[in-house]
């Protein structure tokens, strides 16, 4: 009485695997250009605030915040970038059924 569930039998896509990969080397990314924006404004709170020391608190602050971002900026990047060439070879050198890209019809 019960049908089998057709999500059951189908073999999950490929490509949905490289998802992930592709988020930490963005996200990596999306931080350094942040981290970038955000370093250019500290620099100019810091030389137009006249020495005042809550500024020059609040700019060390943001400095070591910034210097974070990039850090993880990188290490993201370098995670991200390292997996999907990780998955392009491995899709590359996987079962016949995953070599959906190289039988396309055209």
């Amino acid at each position: 009485m019960n049908a089998p569930d057709p999500s059951a039998t189908e073999k999950p896509n490929p490509e949905r695997r490289s998802n992930s990969a592709l988020l930490c080397l963005c996200i990596g990314i999306g931080l350094i250009f942040l981290a970038q924006f955000l370093g250019v404004g500290v620099a100019f709170t810091a030389a137009l605030s006249g020495g005042s020391p809550v500024a020059v608190v609040g700019g060390l602050g943001a400095f070591i915040g910034i210097m974070f971002a990039v850090v993880a900026g990188v290490i993201l990047s370098l995670i991200g970038g390292i997996w999907l060439a990780i998955r392009v070879i491995a899709d590359q050198t996987g079962d016949k059924e995953e070599r959906r890209y190289r039988n396309v019809e055209r």
